[in-house]
């Protein structure tokens, strides 16, 4: 990692293990999200699991399926790429949650990370504020664009 994202992803850590509902928290990080950008089913698929516990046990299929439609192995981060990521994270946070977890433990340390690549590459500031709101925080640092 560079000396230029090390900060966002301290940040992003730091977000995440502040949460008491991850998993709610990150639903609700994608669904600002999607209020500006397209909401194909795979993205409401991802906002509902979050949304209701029962479902989390369901979140490693929600994740293949978000992974189907959403990225490439070596596919460059434009905002498409970036929103299913996000949702992408969310399905692995339900999963964890649910039981074993077999994806990463630190998934969830990217969901600050990403949501703020997606608002500078999207560049609303609408988006950035209701991101800003649902993350509970933004990242404060000299160099950053937003």
């Amino acid at each position: 990692m560079s000396g230029s994202t090390d900060w966002l992803a301290r940040w992003g850590r730091s977000l995440f293990e502040r949460q008491q509902e991850p998993v709610v928290w990150a639903g609700k990080v994608l669904e600002a999200a999607a209020l500006h950008l397209d909401r194909p089913v795979e993205i409401e698929t991802a906002v509902t699991l979050a949304a209701d516990r029962t479902q989390w046990p369901t979140g490693r299929a929600v994740f293949d399926e978000i992974r189907r439609r959403g990225l490439a192995p070596n596919q460059p981060f434009t905002a498409a790429s970036l929103y299913f990521r996000l949702a992408e994270l969310v399905a692995k946070l339900a999963h964890n949650a649910a039981g074993p977890p077999p994806f990463d433990f630190h998934a969830g340390w990217q969901v600050g990370p990403i949501a703020h690549r997606l608002a500078v590459e999207v560049g609303d500031p609408q988006m950035r504020g209701r991101l800003a709101a649902a993350l509970g925080d933004w990242p404060e640092h000299p160099d950053d664009p937003t």
